[in-house]
């Protein structure tokens, strides 16, 4: 079983380095395309927790996979591996992500939509949503193509549902009584 504290713990060490490195935003790009290509894939999720593959051959996996990292990336990959860490990738980016957001005085808003928003909507919503909440927001988007239509946006512990699905759950609420 994973532990949230030992993600947070490889998370604040890594935004620490990112900061004396003014690289910041470089790393967590970096964190989020590995973290995401190792755990959309079932299979590369299943190779880096089996206990019997060594290593080495974990870190070639990577970097092979991933040419492009950075040597500090890359150092940290090697980290990961060196401690049996490497299934943590997913928990140790959202937790860097919460770091990253806390420190600099931001938001972490989550939108979830049927497809994904164009640049100029994103922007809209980016700004709309920081006139409300009035702080910089840090929008991460999320697809889930079961949806029919609209938006459901997670901010501050508070959701607001304006899917399709919210709204016909509702209309049937209200027929109901």
């Amino acid at each position: 079983m994973r532990s949230q504290e030992i993600a947070r713990r490889y998370a604040a060490a890594l935004y620490q380095v990112s900061v004396e490195d003014v690289a910041v935003k470089a790393i967590e790009d970096e964190l989020a395309a590995v973290a995401q290509s190792t755990s959309d894939e079932p299979e590369v999720r299943r190779f880096l927790a089996h206990p019997l593959v060594p290593r080495k051959t974990k870190s070639q996996f990577l970097v092979a996979a991933f040419p492009e990292t950075s040597d500090r990336m890359k150092y940290f990959l090697e980290l990961l591996i060196r401690n049996r860490r490497e299934t943590y990738l997913d928990l140790i980016y959202d937790e860097f992500v919460e770091i990253r957001t806390a420190d600099e005085g931001m938001i972490q808003v989550i939108v979830t939509t049927a497809q994904m928003l164009s640049s100029e909507d994103r922007g809209r919503l980016r700004e709309r949503l920081e006139k409300t909440l009035k702080c910089p927001v840090q929008l991460e988007e999320r697809i889930d193509v079961s949806m029919l239509g609209g938006a459901r946006i997670e901010a501050a512990g508070h959701v607001m549902d304006g899917t399709i699905r919210a709204r016909l759950r509702e209309l049937r609420k209200q027929l109901e009584e």
